[in-house]
C-alpha cells in the first residue's frame, strides 16, 4: 500500500468515526428534545381544544327540559380559527346548527376519531362535548320553539360541540433528521475522501519526484542531485539531507578515484626504479662492489615502497577502524621525553628541542599510533627545515586542551596550499621544484592517526617563517 493510501485511509477512518459519533449525538439529543416538545404540544393542543369547548358551553343554556342555543345573543368567535381552533355545534343526527365561519367544517361533522383530515388532506386534532338537559325527558322532541318569549327561543333535546385544531406532528421530524444527518455525514465523508486524497497526493508529490530522481541516479554522473522544492517543511529537509549525502558520496568517490590514480602512480615509480637498476646491473658482469651498490639502492627503494604501502593500507582502513580501542592514560610530557630520546638516537644528524610549558595534564592516547604521528611530523620537519636548525617540540595547555606542536624553520607554506596539506598525495609546487623527496602521504596519515586517537591536527604557516603543526588533546 502506498503512503498516500495509508495516510488517506487513516485520515478517512478517523474522520468517519468522528462524523458518525457526531451525527449519533445530534440525533439522540434531537430525539430527546423532540419527545419533550411532543409532550408540550399534546398538552397545549388539549388545553386549546378544551378552552374552546368551555367557551361554547358558556354560550349555551342548559335547562331541565332542554338545551338552549341562542348564538345571536352571544359574542362568539366567527372567524376562521378561534385561538387557532375551529368549531361547530350540531345535533346528534349530524345536522349543523352553528359553526365558525367562513371556513367549511362539513368534514368535521362526520369526524368520529380524535383526529381527522379536512378536504385538503391536512390533519386536525378533534375534541367533543355532549350537552344534555338537567333532568331526563320522556320522549322529548328534537327541539321546541317557545313563542311566548320576546324572540323565538329554540330548545334542543341535546347538542354536540365539536372543536378542532390543525395538527402537525413533529414525530415526522425524527425520520427527516435521521436522513438529513445520514446524507450530510456521507456527503462530508465523500468530499473529505476526494479532497484529502488530492491533498495527500499533492503533499507527497515531492517524495515521489525524489524517489523517481533517486532511481535514475548512476555512478556515471556522481554530480547529479535531487530536485528539492523550497517548501520549507520536513520534505525539503529530507531532500537537502539526501543531497548532502550524495555530495559526500561524490566527494568520497572522487577522492577514491584520485587516491587510486595517485597510488598507482606512486607505486609504479619505485617499482620502475628498482626494475631499471636491476636490469642495468644484469646487462654485463660487474664486480662485487657494483652489485652491492645496486642491491643497496634497491633496498632503499624497497624500504621506501614498504613505507608507502603501509601508509596506503592505513589510509584505506582508517575510516573503518575509527575510534581505535585501548587508549591509555599517559603523561604527555614524560612520554615525549622518552620518545624523543629514542628518536634522536636513530636520527643523530637532526636536532630536536623539547619545551614543556607548565604542568601539562594527562591525556588519553594510543602509544604506538601517537609515536607514528609524531614521527611523521618530525620527518616532515626534517625534509623542509634548513640543515642545522633545530626542530622545536612544545607541550603546553591552551584553552582547556593539551597541545603538542612541532615547529620547523623551513620556507613555510603558501596560503593557497595550506588547506590542502593534509590531502593524500598533495605536494606543493614549491616542494616539487625544490626536489624534496616524498609522496604526500605523511601528513595525511598523521591526521588520520590524530582522528583515530580522538585528537585534532592543524597547521599554521607563513611563507619565509616556517611551519607549525599542532596536535590538540581533550583533557578529562
Amino acid at each position: 500500500m502506498t503512503l498516500t493510501n495509508r495516510v488517506s485511509a487513516f485520515f478517512l477512518g478517523w474522520l468517519g468515526l468522528a462524523l458518525i459519533g457526531f451525527a449519533a449525538a445530534v440525533y439522540l439529543s434531537a430525539r430527546a428534545d423532540l419527545h419533550r416538545q411532543i409532550d408540550d404540544q399534546e398538552r397545549q393542543t388539549a388545553d386549546r381544544l378544551q378552552s374552546t369547548l368551555d367557551m361554547l358551553v358558556a354560550a349555551a343554556e342548559i335547562h331541565r327540559d332542554g338545551v338552549e342555543w341562542e348564538a345571536h345573543e352571544r359574542t362568539l368567535p366567527r372567524g376562521d380559527i378561534a385561538n387557532g381552533v375551529i368549531w361547530l355545534v350540531q345535533l346528534p343526527n349530524g345536522k349543523i346548527i352553528d359553526r365558525s365561519r367562513p371556513m367549511r367544517v362539513d368534514w368535521l361533522a362526520v369526524a368520529t376519531d380524535d383526529s381527522a383530515n379536512d378536504t385538503a388532506g391536512s390533519t386536525w386534532r378533534v375534541a367533543r362535548r355532549h350537552l344534555t338537559p338537567g333532568a331526563p325527558q320522556v320522549q322529548p322532541p328534537e327541539h321546541r320553539v317557545l313563542v311566548d318569549e320576546p324572540a323565538s327561543v329554540i330548545i334542543y333535546n341535546s347538542l354536540d360541540l365539536v372543536t378542532a385544531v390543525p395538527w402537525t406532528s413533529i414525530r415526522n421530524d425524527l425520520p427527516r433528521l435521521a436522513w438529513l444527518l445520514t446524507g450530510l455525514t456521507a456527503s462530508l465523508w465523500l468530499t473529505a475522501a476526494f479532497v484529502g486524497r488530492w491533498l495527500c497526493r499533492r503533499t507527497l508529490r515531492p517524495v515521489s519526484e525524489m524517489a523517481a530522481a533517486a532511481a535514475n541516479l548512476s555512478a556515471a554522473d556522481p554530480a547529479e542531485r535531487l530536485h528539492v522544492r523550497p517548501t520549507g517543511d520536513e520534505l525539503e529537509g529530507l531532500g537537502n539531507a539526501f543531497n548532502g549525502a550524495l555530495a559526500r558520496l561524490e566527494e568520497a568517490f572522487v577522492r577514491q578515484a584520485r587516491f587510486t590514480g595517485d597510488a598507482s602512480h606512486q607505486l609504479r615509480t619505485p617499482l620502475a626504479s628498482m626494475l631499471g637498476k636491476v636490469e642495468v646491473a644484469l646487462r654485463r658482469e660487474r664486480d662485487e662492489a657494483s652489485y652491492r651498490d645496486t642491491l643497496s639502492s634497491v633496498a632503499d627503494e624497497i624500504r621506501h615502497l614498504n613505507r608507502l604501502t603501509e601508509a596506503l593500507l592505513f589510509l584505506a582502513r582508517a575510516d573503518a577502524e575509527a575510534g581505535l580501542p585501548n587508549l591509555a592514560d599517559m603523561d604527555l610530557a614524560e612520554w615525549m621525553s622518552t620518545f624523543l630520546g629514542e628518536w634522536q638516537s636513530a636520527h643523530k644528524a637532526s636536532r630536536v628541542e623539547l619545551i614543556v610549558e607548565g604542568s601539562a595534564p594527562r591525556v588519553r592516547a594510543h602509544s604506538e599510533l601517537l609515536g607514528q604521528l609524531v614521527d611523521n611530523l618530525l620527518d616532515n620537519a626534517i625534509k623542509y627545515g634548513p640543515v642545522g636548525k633545530p626542530i622545536v617540540v612544545r607541550v603546553r595547555q591552551s584553552d582547556g586542551a593539551v597541545e603538542l606542536s612541532v615547529e620547523d624553520a623551513g620556507p613555510g607554506i603558501a596560503a593557497e596550499d595550506l588547506p590542502h596539506v593534509f590531502d593524500p598525495f598533495f605536494r606543493s609546487a614549491s616542494a616539487r621544484a625544490a626536489g624534496v623527496r616524498g609522496v604526500g602521504l605523511g601528513l595525511s596519515v598523521a591526521r588520520r592517526i590524530a582522528e583515530a586517537i580522538g585528537a585534532c591536527l592543524t597547521a599554521e604557516s607563513q611563507l619565509g617563517q616556517g611551519s607549525r603543526f599542532i596536535v590538540q588533546f581533550q583533557t578529562f
